[in-house]
């Protein structure tokens, strides 16, 4: 007997199938859940001395340095550089609904760590509102060919900053060259700058901070 596979989530023009109210219910309970287990954890780094400690002035790059790298992410905002994709370049829901940047000055582990954790709570608190007001109407539209002979460049905001894709059609309308920027190719020289006269003790705690991708960076 054939059975039938049910479509990807994530769809050219919108998404596979749509969410109803009973699967919305469910991930907010499920994000409740994960809500008080996140922050059972955290609350055991910033009501521990020793952990604080051993983050502060550890692994620090300057807010020039990080301008000078092209550093992205949570990485440049623990600099204080307050850049993020869906706040410089909105779409979709982000030209209704914003995330709130939050940014750190320190540059170092304990600067990563608050950003991480301020932008936790952030995204928590935006999908707990968007799954509490799915709008109704259509959850994907139809999409046309793809253009023949050009150029497409499209940013998103991942979570370890922001990702590039280029894509070049040709004359027939298929790829021709596609193209991928991971945010771990511009925050690897960071990840150096930080371990700079840092003791070899400090490394796993500098390369957690950062937690770059070692596949994103040979893309």
């Amino acid at each position: 007997m054939r059975q039938s596979l049910r479509p990807g989530l994530i769809r050219p023009g919108g998404t596979g199938f749509d969410c109803s109210r009973k699967q919305s219910d469910e991930l907010l309970q499920r994000l409740a859940a994960a809500r008080k287990d996140l922050t059972n954890a955290v609350d055991l780094i910033w009501a521990t001395p020793s952990v604080l400690a051993r983050l502060e002035a550890t692994g620090t790059v300057s807010r020039e340095t990080a301008k000078e790298l092209a550093l992205t992410g949570p990485v440049a905002r623990a600099c204080g550089i307050a850049t993020d994709t869906r706040q410089d370049f909105p779409f979709g829901i982000y030209q209704m609904s914003q995330i709130p940047v939050v940014t750190a000055r320190s540059g170092d582990v304990y600067g990563r760590t608050l950003v991480r954790w301020l932008e936790a709570e952030k995204s928590l608190e935006f999908l707990e509102e968007q799954l509490r007001q799915l709008p109704s109407g259509r959850h994907a539209t139809h999409m046309g060919a793809p253009a023949r002979e050009s150029l497409a460049v499209a940013l998103t905001e991942g979570w370890r900053g922001e990702i590039c894709h280029v894509a070049l059609t040709d004359e027939s309308g298929r790829f021709s060259r596609y193209k991928i920027v991971d945010p771990s190719f511009h925050n690897w020289p960071g990840l150096a700058m930080a371990l700079r006269s840092q003791q070899i003790s400090d490394f796993p705690l500098c390369n957690k901070s950062f937690n770059l991708s070692y596949c994103g960076f040979d893309l």
